[in-house]
């Protein structure tokens, strides 16, 4: 990928998800996958564990949801050209196991 393809899809990134919280915001919904199928979605509490992480309540931001500390990862491997793919093509594949089994104990804590 390009960088001016990288920044264009940084850009759509940004303006999505801009548009989606507005959106959110307004209807006064704070999870749209929570508010129409009655169960957390995969980064349900995303964004709260952001606003921990900005006031740097680390143990905070675990507990909201423990894959924030591998969102950087996830964005540079996005947008940046890594020399070794392949090995951050693993990882990448670890990351979305571990994001699986924090789904699967979400929605096993709200039906519990």
């Amino acid at each position: 990928m390009k960088h001016g393809q990288r920044i264009l899809l940084a850009l759509l990134f940004l303006v999505y998800f801009t548009i989606v919280y507005l959106v959110m915001w307004q209807t006064g919904i704070s999870c749209v996958f929570l508010h129409f199928w009655g169960i957390p979605c995969p980064g349900c509490g995303m964004t709260r564990a952001l606003c921990a992480l900005l006031r740097l309540d680390f143990v905070g931001a675990l507990k909201y949801n423990p894959l924030i500390f591998c969102m950087p990862y996830v964005f540079a491997y996005i947008f940046l050209d890594f020399k070794n793919r392949k090995v951050h093509n693993i990882i990448i594949k670890v990351i979305g196991i571990l994001a699986l089994v924090n789904w699967i104990c979400n929605i096993f804590k709200i039906l519990v």
